[in-house]
């Protein structure tokens, strides 16, 4: 099973964390904040692309797809939304949503792929 979103690049911001950026990105049913390597950031504020989910191993283009594997490290819940931790070994993914789906599909401990292309 997979969960592919198409999304906006809303904000790249530097993090605190040298040579990484912090990607704002608005899929519509959830809000992602992620770290990402300055270097192999490929998109850039107002870009359009695509983010896959997925518990294996996706097809992917070598040298153009962004793709990293990881876990679901932990899931909190506030007021209206679940906030999703996907640890990307050290890069941080935090997935806001109320969308069951995704709530559903990703669980504490998930080995998961997360993959980026335009």
């Amino acid at each position: 099973m997979s969960m592919e979103l198409s999304c906006k690049v809303v904000d790249v911001v530097d993090s605190y964390l040298p040579n990484v950026n912090i990607l704002n990105i608005d899929c519509g049913i959830a809000i992602i904040k992620m770290d990402i390597h300055k270097e192999l950031t490929l998109a850039k504020k107002g870009d359009l692309i695509n983010i896959g989910i997925y518990k294996s191993l996706p097809s992917y283009a070598a040298g153009k797809d962004f793709l990293a594997h990881g876990y679901v490290i932990t899931k909190k819940k506030d007021e209206n939304h679940i906030n999703i931790y996907i640890s990307l070994w050290g890069y941080l993914i935090v997935i806001k949503t109320n969308e069951n789906r995704l709530n559903e599909y990703l669980n504490t401990m998930d080995k998961v792929y997360i993959k980026l292309w335009k």
